[in-house]
């Protein structure tokens, strides 16, 4: 899980420059109005003083890819890590492809949360969450994990196991969620949450990222799961 936890924190972080802006106007002003050599000199470095604070304020800035793409690294491995959570081999759940659906997590893991709209008018949370379904002969076996984009060791793991019979429903669903943002401006912030509910009344959750890349796996599922239900 390789994440750049202190370059992901300038995207969470509210920048403006106006300060730097104004601190090259000043000197502006003072090189063109003053004749004084001294005050011509600090004219020309407050305009470099400003010069400097803005490329220190937005050098290095993640875009929305850059955030994106940590995201994605830091779960490449997550199927290789949920066999190993689970204690399973590979052999024991071939039935079907695993489910593996992620997405930004808008809520607190433990310290909080940093959401920002960005340049593609999505929402970015700086905590991810994600499930990975195996399935194997009579169970279903899941894996969920929860992690923080800028803060070190701050993430949360469960695992599960499920009989088939057990399984009330596996689905997709529009959700709301009230969140302010990085300039404390409250947002609604809409995506597609799956979900897998129990005969117990307990039920697993993760947001979803990309719904189309993985409607077929969760249709499989559903087909896998009807069917098991029909012969136990």
């Amino acid at each position: 899980m390789a994440i750049n936890y202190e370059r992901n924190k300038k995207y969470f972080k509210q920048s403006s420059p106006k300060a730097g802006i104004i601190l090259i106007i000043i000197g502006i002003i003072l090189t063109l109005i003053l004749s004084q050599t001294a005050a011509i000199f600090i004219g020309l470095l407050a305009v470099a003083g400003g010069i400097a604070l803005l490329y220190f304020t937005f050098a290095g800035k993640p875009t929305d890819a850059d955030i994106d793409s940590d995201a994605a690294s830091a779960i490449a491995d997550v199927k290789k890590r949920a066999l190993g959570k689970l204690g399973l081999d590979e052999d024991e759940v071939k039935l079907i492809d695993p489910v593996i659906v992620h997405g930004y997590y808008y809520k607190n893991i433990a310290s909080g949360v940093q959401v920002k709209q960005g340049k593609d008018r999505v929402f970015r949370s700086s905590n991810y969450e994600g499930i990975v379904l195996f399935f194997s002969e009579h169970q279903l076996h899941a894996y969920k994990f929860q992690f923080s984009l800028i803060t070190p060791q701050e993430s949360r793991e469960q695992t599960d196991e499920y009989f088939y019979k057990d399984i009330v429903s596996v689905s997709t669903q529009s959700e709301t969620f009230q969140v302010r943002d990085i300039k404390n401006i409250q947002q609604q912030v809409n995506f597609e949450e799956f979900k897998l509910t129990t005969t117990g009344g307990t039920s697993i959750t993760s947001s979803i990222r990309d719904e189309g890349s993985v409607s077929r796996v969760i249709s499989g599922a559903r087909t896998l799961i009807r069917e098991k239900k029909i012969a136990s």
